[in-house]
């Protein structure tokens, strides 16, 4: 019999120490499944405005006003800066940098894309900013003479509409590009002016293009006095030449 009582002490004392313990275990279950649901909601609310975000930012990058635009990219500019660029937006900038009318909102995506490609702490953002770099066509900033010029105007539209070469400004409703009339005063001659010593040889491309239309353009190599401007990679002037303008006879 004592030995039975003995046996039920025992019971009763690990019956009783299972039940101190289950009052503290309850607790703190309930607080660690607490903290777990509240990190959830946290990282879900944190997905959710990274989100937001980004809907918005595209909705800027995609608006019909040049100035827009180049804000969106230059508050993009400064995300990268804090290691914080939503690589989300990657095509959205590159496609800017590639066919964006104006220039100067292609010059500042690029040089988003340069620093992407340079500061992110993103191996991949960075990765997929450098074949965004690679891969910009070449573009053509035109600038005609002062006079009426319809040969060289179709010239340039025609190399507008190809799938390798962008022209900006683009076409106008005339159907040729519209574009600011060459720089005073135009030289002589028709110049295709590069900026980067690193274009040389797409420069020597472009001006060959510009050749089977009919239109010979002298290279000249800029990049000594583009100074630390931002420059899109493979852009050039294409500034049509007091003696090559209009219809004038040689």
């Amino acid at each position: 019999m004592a030995e039975n009582r003995d046996g039920w002490g025992k019971a009763e004392v690990i019956i009783g120490a299972l039940s101190a313990l289950g009052s503290i275990a309850i607790p703190v279950a309930l607080f660690v499944v607490g903290n777990g649901l509240a990190e959830r909601q946290r990282v879900a609310s944190d997905k959710q405005l990274e989100a937001d975000r980004v809907e918005r930012m595209l909705g800027h990058l995609a608006s019909d006003k040049a100035d827009e635009r180049k804000l969106a990219v230059r508050v993009l500019e400064f995300f990268v800066a804090e290691k914080q660029f939503p690589g989300e937006l990657l095509p959205a900038i590159v496609e800017i940098a590639s066919t964006d009318v104006h220039e100067d909102v292609a010059d500042t995506a690029s040089e988003v894309l340069q620093k992407v490609a340079q500061q992110t702490g993103d191996p991949q953002a960075a990765a997929a900013a450098q074949r965004g770099l690679a891969a910009l066509p070449p573009r053509i900033n035109w600038h005609p003479g002062a006079t009426r010029d319809d040969k060289s105007a179709a010239a340039v539209a025609d190399l507008a509409h190809g799938a390798d070469v962008v022209v900006s400004p683009q076409a106008a409703s005339s159907g040729a590009p519209a574009s600011a009339p060459a720089p005073s005063p135009a030289p002589a001659r028709t110049e295709l002016r590069y900026f980067r010593r690193e274009d040389a040889a797409a420069a020597q491309q472009v001006a060959g293009k510009l050749a089977a239309r009919g239109i010979k353009a002298e290279l000249r190599d800029l990049s000594q006095s583009a100074g630390g401007r931002a420059i899109r990679p493979r852009s050039f002037d294409l500034v049509m030449g007091a003696n090559d303008d209009g219809d004038k006879k040689p």
